[in-house]
This record gives structure tokens, C-alpha cells and sequence, in this order.
């Protein structure tokens, strides 16, 4: 277990300090600056919690504060996506929003009537409240993919990769630290090990992002059939 563990930490660092390299030249940084600014982050505390910081307590603190950092980070990934990508289709950005409003609310109201349970592990109150702000998250990165699906959107191929990508960690991460609030330290290194191996995964899909070669199209004219009148990308909206 403990070689898996520094596999994936080792996999982990590598990739993720690949793509804030990769994210620095100028057509990946544009293609979504919060997104930069996640990978950024994510490598610095990473790196600092698993090979600088050497004292249990504050480990323990740091690794609270960058999971609600990166928790924060995701929803600017998700604010910018509905501005700059949904633009393009002003009916489905607009309701986008109302979906925002409706995560907000049902994540104040989940965590009002479902409360952590009380517990001495450590992680029992931060780790539930992370996991339902992550499930928030998920739902709206849902919402986003479940709308280019219903309108068959014309979304450009890295966007779409960023998206799944998302998809395909926030789910397992989510649900992974429900279950380490809920069961304890128990639960605690399995989940750690499913988490890092789903999160791995989508370090590899957001490779790709950059790797591939479709340019960010901030100038075509789209017509928005049914979502609204013509709209000029390159015009502020």
C-alpha cells in the first residue's frame, strides 16, 4: 500500500507540474485562466504538504485550507466557463446562472438539515463540508455537460476534454470524502488511494487539453438556433 501511495503521489506531481508548464504558453493559459490558476495551486500545496510541511497539526491545517481553496477555484473554473464558452448561446448561459443560484441554495440548505455527525476524528466536520460543497460543484459541472448534450451545442473539443475531465474526479472525490466523514479514520487511507488514482486519471484527460491542437475561436460568428438571436463572440456580452 505504502508503494501505491508514493506511486500515485510521484504520478500525481509529475503530471501536474507538466501541465502548470504546459499551461504557461499563451493558447492554454487563454483557453481558461481559472483553470491555470487551479493546476497552479493544486501543484504548490501538493508539493508542500506532502514534502515540506513535516508536523502532523500543521499538515492537518494547511490540507483543510487547500481543499476549500481548490473547492473555491472550481467554481471560478465554472463562473469563467458560463462567461466565456456559453456566451455563444445566451439563453443557456442565463440559465446556467439560475442553476448557480439553485446550488447555492440547496448546498446552505443540505448543510442547515444534514449536519456532520459529531466525532473525535479529526476530519469528521471539514471532510463533510468539503464533500457537499464538492457535490454542488458536480452538480453544476452536470448542469454544464448536460446542456452542450441537450442543445448539441458547437463547443470546441478542449473545452469538452476540460469538462470531462472534472466530471471524471469531482464525482469519486466527492463521494470519497462522504464516505471518510461518515466511516472515519477507517476509511481514511482506502479512500485517500481511490481519490489520488480518479484524480490522477483526470491530470492525464487535462494533458490532453493542452496537448491538443484545436485553437480557442474567440472570433467566429455563432447562430444561436432557439437559444437566442445571433451572437458575435468577440463582442463583450
Amino acid at each position: 500500500m505504502k508503494t501505491l501511495k508514493d506511486g500515485l503521489l510521484v504520478a500525481g506531481l509529475i503530471t501536474q507540474l507538466f501541465l502548470v508548464l504546459a499551461g504557461l504558453r499563451r493558447r492554454n493559459l487563454q483557453l481558461s485562466y481559472s483553470f491555470f490558476i487551479y493546476l497552479l495551486a493544486s501543484f504548490v500545496s501538493s508539493f508542500t504538504i506532502s514534502c515540506l510541511i513535516q508536523d502532523t497539526v500543521s499538515s492537518r491545517l494547511f490540507y483543510v485550507i487547500k481543499e476549500f481553496t481548490l473547492d473555491a477555484l472550481k467554481t471560478a473554473v465554472l463562473i469563467e466557463f458560463n462567461h466565456r464558452v456559453f456566451r455563444f448561446y445566451p439563453q443557456v448561459k442565463r440559465s446556467n446562472y439560475g442553476f448557480f443560484v439553485l446550488a447555492i441554495f440547496g448546498l446552505v440548505l443540505y448543510l442547515w438539515l444534514v449536519p456532520a455527525e459529531k466525532g473525535t476524528w479529526w476530519g469528521t466536520v471539514p471532510l463533510d463540508v468539503h464533500a457537499k460543497i464538492m457535490q454542488a460543484n458536480c452538480f453544476l459541472f452536470f448542469v454544464f455537460t448536460g446542456s452542450i448534450l441537450f442543445y448539441r451545442l458547437h463547443i470546441d473539443g478542449r473545452h469538452k476534454l476540460l469538462l470531462i475531465g472534472f466530471l471524471f474526479s469531482q464525482f469519486p472525490l466527492a463521494f470519497g470524502f462522504a464516505a471518510a466523514a461518515a466511516f472515519g479514520a477507517s476509511a481514511r487511507e482506502l479512500v485517500s488511494r481511490l481519490n489520488s488514482t480518479f484524480f490522477v486519471v483526470a491530470l492525464l484527460i487535462w494533458a490532453k487539453v493542452y496537448l491538443k491542437n484545436d485553437s480557442v475561436d474567440h472570433t467566429r460568428v455563432t447562430t444561436d438556433s432557439g437559444m437566442g438571436s445571433t451572437a458575435d463572440s468577440g463582442a463583450p456580452q
